[in-house]
């Protein structure tokens, strides 16, 4: 019955003063909604992998060396690994990513392949794999399905996308090819997995296949100098067993195959936590928890910038319902259920508030998702755990925002009360941490603001800082190649294109200038005595390479036409690492004490402007080229046209193949997608913080206006003008958002500047821009406050002094 009495009473007082509940309403459902869609996303990221039985005792063998990190092993790792102490399962499994993953179907009645391209890449593993990574079997069983060589396991859906109208029974024993190179039968299928997993294969090869086929070159099989990704090796601890002990066997296993090679020498292997490996961005990691952390502060601040609007209009208004504060105590209403009433007009005002979110939410979720470039489904909102997170969310908001000004509302005495011994507003012992709370909301918004404006010229900067290569009207893309067969078809491709009108020029590498990742490999460089152990990034290709990116020579010449290295072009970085103050001087020396420098050519960016620059050696192997580049000539409609040209003469050589390609402008700017997802992201939370604090100074704004009706009206009356008046308004809340600026600026200026500390090469963020985000901010609050003052201000003066 009492609270019957409360909610009837809470509904009340709340539709009695409608525009700032609505206000209210507002600042909690936008802080809400974007506390859900953070909650969402973290609580997916922090899923991954745990589905695993024994997670806590699952790991993978990683490597690491001067410098570098890298999730994969050499490709024998997995085989000494079994004698292991301690380890209960050992799987060994490699990524078969080849050119566009092609997957072909044969055909009955000699009728050409079904061919599938761009799929994802095949894994050779074991029976071992699925007892780390379990699935369930619908045909076929772990320890039989990838047994013997050429066996292959599908997922359910695979099957159907490779097998279509044919019953999953009758998949088993069909033939299936990979890339050209591999034949295999299907001998089992699982279902698809639906937990989030950072090994969520899709389609799987026997890892017997390997040593049976021609693929122990690809992937160095018995190689112990050549580390790459697509090797990998995942273990299961047996209980008790610490990770601290198997590296001292790792480390073992390091110092028993040492090769001679310096850089292979300097390796170390080291486990992972499954628990790390989503999580740890130096082993290619998903995300990171520091990431999340932001985030969820970024929902807590959000969350607070709503309870501060709430706290700051209810002790605004206290005023209002001080004489029924006073009649209550008077009829015996104790300081308990004064406070319960008033939580539960925040109770209710906060369940409209999660109502209204709920609704919202997936409408948001999409609008982010296209704001991100980046899918974001979480499935149904009726999941338990997003239930259980709103009820969390609903109670402490709730008593976030509604204690404070109920143990205010309850404070006044009911003699000073029913007296009118109530001081104004502007007076009140609460009027501080009003002014506080208010500073706070803009302080957060202003660091917001700051903080956007500098990412977005860090972005503007990295996009068009020269990288000293032509990126302009320059196509790449990979073409189909074989390392382990090739054939001379690119260069041919090549040929073809160079007749083309509207080819500027053409050529063949192994790689463009600049991309995310390493191709480097060690040379030695003699010195007199001194023996210098260098780790250089290599571009290889044909003679028209530095041309066509035009790369110039400042030193010697190019490299003369030849199927493999025999000299070499290096930049003005590997000089100076050589010891020559001239890059003249470098002509003539040789690396590895067999093949001379006959060049030098200008810096240029390996990567992105995170990656400072790095010394680079060119040579002529245009024989195993993967690359094709393309320099355009004409406007973007000619450009069209010869791209359709240039798309017939690859069909002409490869009928099974599509040709994917890019341009180099957007490669380059695709290394800065992290980056625009952090300047939306923060664009995102600016735009609320600003809105959730100018719908508060909106009330506050509102309730002043209110106050002073009188006072404005006697102001007019005297001659006042508007202007004045509404300068008269505004002043205090100007003031307010002066000085929010002031403690704004310094804290922005720190965390900008250690956040621009992660970039090799960086913009220099000028006085200018802060002062932008303060006229910017002062701007919006100004808005805000003259069409709430200027309202009062052209008020008829006898409307406010009739009652007088």
């Amino acid at each position: 019955m009492m609270l019957q009495n409360h909610l009837k009473t809470a509904v009340r007082n709340l539709w009695k003063h409608k525009l700032t509940t609505l206000i209210n309403v507002s600042g909690l459902a936008i802080g809400i909604s974007a506390a859900l869609i953070i909650y969402l996303y973290v609580q997916k990221e922090l899923t991954f992998d745990t589905y695993e039985p024994s997670r806590n005792h699952i790991y993978r063998i990683v490597s690491t060396g001067p410098g570098w990190h890298s999730q994969g092993t050499p490709s024998p790792m997995h085989q000494v690994t079994t004698s292991l102490t301690g380890v209960e399962t050992v799987s060994g499994f490699f990524l078969y990513d080849g050119w566009q993953n092609k997957v072909a179907i044969p055909s009955a009645n000699q009728l050409p392949p079904t061919v599938f391209t761009m799929e994802d890449a095949p894994v050779f593993a074991d029976g071992n794999y699925f007892s780390i990574f379990p699935r369930q079997w619908l045909f076929g069983n772990a320890t039989a399905s990838l047994h013997s060589p050429g066996q292959a396991v599908l997922t359910e859906s695979k099957a159907q996308l490779y097998f279509p109208g044919v019953a999953l029974q009758d998949v088993i024993g069909r033939t299936i090819v990979f890339n050209d190179t591999v034949t295999a039968v299907v001998s089992g299928i699982v279902k698809d997995l639906t937990a989030n997993s950072d090994f969520n294969h899709k389609a799987f090869l026997s890892l017997s296949t390997i040593p049976h086929s021609n693929l122990q070159t690809f992937f160095n099989w018995n190689d112990w100098t050549t580390i790459n990704y697509i090797s990998q090796v995942m273990i299961r601890l047996l209980p008790g067993t610490t990770p601290e002990k198997v590296n001292e066997q790792l480390a073992a296993i390091a110092q028993a195959h040492k090769t001679g090679d310096k850089y292979a020498d300097e390796s170390r292997y080291l486990l992972q936590p499954l628990s790390d490996i989503h999580f740890n961005p130096d082993y290619d990691g998903h995300t990171s928890k520091q990431t999340l952390r932001n985030l969820v502060l970024l929902g807590i601040f959000l969350l607070l910038l709503g309870a501060i609007n709430f706290i700051n209009l209810s002790t605004a208004q206290s005023i209002f319902r001080a004489k029924e504060i006073g009649v209550r105590k008077t009829l015996g209403s104790s300081k308990k259920q004064l406070i319960f009433q008033f939580l539960t007009e925040t109770l209710a005002l906060t369940l409209l508030a999660v109502i209204i979110s709920y609704i919202l939410s997936p409408f948001l979720l999409k609008a982010l998702s296209l704001l991100l470039e980046e899918e974001l489904s979480f499935g149904s909102l009726n999941q338990p755990h997003i239930l259980l997170f709103l009820l969390a969310l609903t109670v402490v908001e709730t008593i976030a925002a509604g204690l404070y000004p109920a143990l205010v509302l309850t404070h006044f005495k009911p003699v000073n009360v029913l007296k009118n011994h109530i001081n104004a507003i502007g007076h009140s012992r609460g009027s501080w941490q009003r002014k506080t709370l208010t500073v706070f909301q803009f302080v957060i918004a202003q660091i917001f603001m700051i903080g956007t404006l500098v990412v977005q010229q860090q972005v503007k900067y990295s996009i068009q800082k020269d990288v000293g290569f032509r990126k302009e009207a320059v196509v790449y893309g990979n073409l189909p190649f074989q390392h382990n067969n090739p054939d001379s078809r690119h260069l041919l491709f090549r040929d073809r294109l160079r007749k083309i009108p509207g080819v500027e020029a053409v050529s063949v590498s192994n790689q463009s200038p600049a991309f995310i990742g390493n191709m480097s490999n060690r040379f030695t460089f003699a010195r007199g005595a001194e023996i210098k152990d260098l780790l250089i990034d290599i571009r290889c290709g044909d003679t028209g390479y530095l041309n066509l990116y035009h790369i110039p020579l400042i030193a010697g010449r190019n490299v003369l036409p030849t199927d493999t290295a025999t000299e070499y072009v290096v930049n003005e970085t590997m000089t100076r690492i050589m010891g020559f103050a001239h890059p003249q001087d470098a002509i003539g020396k040789y690396l590895n004490n067999t093949y001379p420098i006959v060049g030098v050519m200008r810096d240029f960016d390996v990567s992105s402007v995170r990656v400072g620059k790095k010394p680079v050696l060119f040579f002529s192997e245009p024989g195993h080229a993967s690359t094709i580049n393309i320099a355009l000539q004409g406007t973007a409609a000619t450009q069209q046209k010869t791209m359709a040209t240039i798309q017939q003469a690859f069909k002409e050589l490869y009928p099974d193949a599509d040709f994917e390609y890019r341009f180099m402008d957007a490669r380059i700017a695709n290394f800065y997608k992290a980056e625009r997802r952090i300047s939306q992201i923060l664009t995102w939370s600016t735009a609320v913080s600003v809105l959730i604090s100018c719908l508060g100074l909106l009330g506050l704004v509102m309730f002043t206006a209110n106050q002073r009706t009188r006072e404005i009206g006697i102001r007019k009356v005297l001659g006042a003008s508007v202007l004045q008046i509404i300068s008269l308004l505004s002043r205090d809340f100007v003031k307010l958002v002066a000085i929010a600026f002031v403690i704004a600026v310094p804290i922005a200026w720190i965390s900008t500047y250690k956040w621009l500390e992660n970039y090799a090469s960086h913009t220099q963020p000028g006085w200018w821009l802060f002062a932008i985000s303060g006229i910017l901010m002062l701007s919006v609050a100004l808005l805000i406050l003259s069409v709430r003052a200027g309202k009062a201000a052209i008020a008829n003066p006898v409307k406010s002094l009739r009652s007088e």
